[in-house]
């Protein structure tokens, strides 16, 4: 028995040496021993300083176990200050419900209320973009601040079971995120292209191929890495579905504001919820710090991205 347990030993030290050696990824040899995907920085080394000095705290939301109240998908579960949102007649779906009281404590995690339940819906046909001032209501996100009587919500009439998606329990842990390659401190450094894939390569691991679902933090942007712009801009009634927003003289006195907003939630496409955000894009919850600090979450805006 002692033979075949040191045979297997070595069979796998030589697999290890032999990915090496060879040069293939290890996400591969990470997949097969269940090992935890690191990147090797070469071609980064000479800006790895200044970049680790760009990461942000962020909160990872990833599948976990059911002993929790935090989940995508399903149903929510509330008591009888959770009332449906509805809008042009129709109920939003329910996209997930986070447990405040599970989120990892941190001096970065005090932006959020320390107990209560967050809940967030969207519009279930996916018709809004968050482009037009005129998609305000079709997604909602609802603060409870007590966990008393709570209970399975039923689902309304008019929302189709097709838009109910499927659970996946979720579980939180404190992560450290790059900017995206978007942003200006990175473009400044004029990556060349073995550096710019390197780079690209770090920041995804960070989510090890999994839904990059987050609350606060940089976002994973698909289309463009003005979101805080124009949620402040859309918000204050500019419409940005193409240049006419940000070419309006209201544009100007307003883009001072962006920097007030951050992100709420990241909600990624994800297959084992049955989630599908345009052409597998994702979902950008935006908030103002300062709303933020008064537990005031009716006035979050919602952007929908994808490629």
């Amino acid at each position: 028995m002692k033979r075949l347990i040191l045979f297997f030993g070595i069979i796998t030290i030589v697999i290890f040496v032999s990915f090496i050696e060879k040069g293939l990824s290890m996400r591969l040899f990470d997949k097969i021993f269940g090992t935890k995907n690191v990147v090797q920085v070469k071609n980064l080394s000479e800006h790895r300083q200044f970049i680790d000095s760009l990461r942000e705290p962020a909160i990872r939301i990833e599948k976990g176990n059911k002993s929790g109240l935090s989940k995508i998908g399903g149903l929510p579960i509330g008591n009888v200050s959770l009332r449906w949102p509805i809008w042009k007649g129709k109920p939003l779906a329910f996209l997930c419900q986070v447990d405040l009281d599970a989120i990892p404590k941190s001096e970065f995690s005090t932006l959020l209320p320390s107990e209560g339940i967050l809940y967030f819906f969207y519009d279930q046909e996916q018709s809004t973009w968050g482009f037009d001032p005129k998609d305000r209501g079709s997604w909602n996100v609802i603060y409870i601040s007590k966990k008393n009587e709570l209970k399975p919500i039923n689902a309304p009439a008019g929302l189709g079971k097709e838009y109910i998606y499927k659970e996946k329990n979720i579980k939180f842990s404190k992560i450290l995120i790059y900017p995206d390659w978007q942003d200006d401190r990175i473009d400044k450094l004029n990556l060349n292209d073995s550096q710019s894939d390197e780079y690209f390569e770090l920041r995804s691991s960070i989510f090890q191929n999994q839904p990059a679902h987050q609350l606060l933090g940089y976002p994973s942007p698909v289309q463009g890495n003005d979101m805080d712009l124009e949620s402040q801009l859309v918000s204050n009634g500019l419409y940005c579905g193409d240049a006419t927003g940000y070419r309006d003289p209201k544009a100007k006195e307003l883009e001072s504001g962006r920097n007030d907003w951050i992100l709420l939630l990241q909600l990624d496409s994800d297959d084992d919820a049955g989630m599908m955000w345009g052409d597998v894009g994702m979902l950008y919850f935006w908030i103002r710090k300062s709303d933020l600090k008064k537990n005031d979450f009716s006035n979050v805006w919602m952007i929908l991205q994808c490629s």
